[in-house]
């Protein structure tokens, strides 16, 4: 009994000396691995695309297993639920083969207008496609139904995606978009956050669906969101380099502070005349020495960093970010050229 308590009081100082550096650390370890760490894979080109590579692969794999449902579902005429999980899947991992499939099953449930919407994303995306002729006859049988109904289908694909689409001052949704409307004379307006306004008329034929492809232009710098204009949202790691150095310089001025410490005890120690005095004054000696140490390991490696960061912290013009594929099925032309 005599041998273990010593040992424990002594245990219970060393523990009170690591606890005071944990604070610290864990300080400084929220502020340097929440954001920096992110930012710095941005650096690294190989890395960032293996994880692109890998993110579409398991989308590829989903994609696979909701169409795999979906081939059952349409098998055992379950058609809502086909339509379901190739949607899914078309979500997941867009090809051709799923818009035809997406059309077959909406067939099935006798919906004329997205039967007819997929098919003609089909050919839009495989216009070579070996049944084209037949997806063609298809289109213009579905066309003429919706012409009975006093109808007909417009589709709005822009480049780039995502721009809010308003038909007869009424806005519809965003790109890509397709939608029924009475066919004859319309008024459009196709708008972007950072882009110039498109308006235009257009003549909705009353046998045939229509397609709009609609490019954008960057708006003028004084028309453009100011977040671009400030240039901080368009650096290439943001506002990560300075957290970084601001969780360095924490490290580092703490490190310090347990260096003064460390001295203050190791002073005591030399003037204490009892002998517990003198263990206690050496435990805490040792624990301000260790955290001192792992502060000031972690300062300098947050310091290189951030310098790091700091220096290839460059410009990304809006131009480079705003660059788009072509849209499937034919060049794009501007709205104003097209109407």
């Amino acid at each position: 009994m005599t041998q273990d308590g010593p040992d424990c009081r002594l245990e219970a100082k060393h523990c009170r000396g690591v606890a005071r550096a944990s604070v610290l650390l864990v300080l400084c370890g929220s502020l340097a691995l929440s954001r920096p760490r992110a930012a710095f894979a941005n650096d690294a080109p190989v890395d960032t695309a293996k994880e692109a590579a890998s993110d579409a692969e398991q989308r590829r794999v989903a994609a696979k297993s909701r169409y795999e449902e979906g081939v059952e579902a349409y098998r055992a005429a379950r058609y809502a639920d086909a339509v379901r999980l190739f949607l899914e899947a078309d979500a997941l991992s867009p090809s051709a083969a799923l818009s035809y499939n997406i059309a077959r099953a909406y067939e099935k449930l006798a919906d004329d207008a997205q039967t007819l919407r997929w098919y003609r994303n089909y050919l839009r995306l495989s216009p070579d496609a070996k049944n084209a002729t037949e997806v063609q006859g298809y289109i213009r049988s579905l066309s003429a139904a919706l012409a009975k109904q006093g109808i007909q289908q417009l589709t709005v694909l822009t480049a780039p995606e995502g721009a809010t689409v308003a038909i007869d001052g009424t806005p519809l949704g965003v790109s890509p978009l397709t939608v029924e409307l009475r066919p004859g004379n319309h008024s459009a307006q196709v708008s972007r956050r950072g882009y110039t306004d498109v308006n235009g008329s257009f003549v909705l034929p009353q046998t045939t669906p229509l397609d709009l492809k609609v490019t954008l232009q960057l708006a003028p710098n004084e028309n453009r969101p100011q977040a671009d204009a400030r240039g901080e949202s368009s650096r290439r790691f943001g506002i990560a380099p300075y957290i970084t150095l601001g969780a360095a310089a924490v490290c580092l001025g703490s490190a310090g502070i347990f260096e003064v410490m460390r001295r203050s005890a190791q002073s005591s120690a030399r003037n204490e005349q009892v002998q517990i005095d003198y263990e206690h004054d050496i435990d805490d000696m040792n624990s301000r020495q260790t955290a001192a140490r792992v502060l000031l390991g972690v300062g300098g490696v947050l310091a290189v960093t951030g310098v790091t960061l700091l220096a290839f912290n460059t410009r990304v013009s809006p131009e480079s970010r705003a660059r788009v594929a072509g849209v499937p099925g034919g060049a794009m032309i501007s709205l104003e050229r097209r109407f």
